[in-house]
């Protein structure tokens, strides 16, 4: 600090010597000069006026149309976002009904099982032999039908679903066709 205040008192010692001196520069840096004054408001002016004319309009308006242009896919964005969750609310609809018919026509399926053997165990045992057969082929159908009834209802879910995502559809016949084979192999691969 004390170096600091020799310092500042070297400089102002020097600055008088010069400024005792007439035309020192710091009687020239502290003087104004009236015409360079003009001089420098004038150029500022016309510079802010040029500026102003050519540039701020253009930057402005620039700047306007790039808030409009996001605002706009802002919006776009919101309004495809509740659409998507829209269509797969929807289709979750769908689903959980396919699955609920799905669950009632096994458990029909079942009952009808358990009825069917209950029958069986009251008649005699030369009855149980052809009688145990006979429900068998039946179950068989009945679960051949529940399951193309299941099928069927997959086959139409699957296509709605695919129409609503994909905005078109092919063949419907050739859907059909596509959908059965991919049902056929997995209940093959089970």
């Amino acid at each position: 600090m004390k170096k600091q205040l020799k310092y500042l008192f070297f400089l102002s010692l020097i600055s008088f010597s010069f400024a005792s001196e007439s035309g020192g520069w710091l009687d020239k840096w502290l003087t104004i000069d009236t015409g360079l004054l003009l001089w420098t408001i004038l150029t500022f002016f016309v510079l802010l006026f040029i500026l102003r004319w050519k540039a701020w309009g253009p930057l402005m308006e620039a700047l306007d149309n790039r808030e409009k242009q996001i605002s706009e896919a802002l919006n776009a964005a919101q309004v495809a976002q509740e659409e998507a969750t829209k269509i797969a609310s929807d289709n979750e609809e769908v689903l959980n009904k396919a699955r609920q018919e799905a669950q009632k026509i096994i458990s029909e399926s079942r009952e009808a099982g358990e009825k069917l053997k209950k029958k069986l165990e009251t008649d005699g045992q030369e009855k149980q032999s052809e009688m145990l057969v006979k429900a068998k082929e039946q179950i068989k159908a009945e679960k051949n039908q529940a399951l193309s009834e299941i099928k069927q209802v997959v086959v139409d879910l699957t296509i709605n679903a695919s129409e609503k995502i994909l905005k078109r559809n092919l063949n419907a016949e050739d859907n059909k066709q596509m959908i059965e084979k991919t049902v056929d192999e997995l209940k093959q691969a089970n």
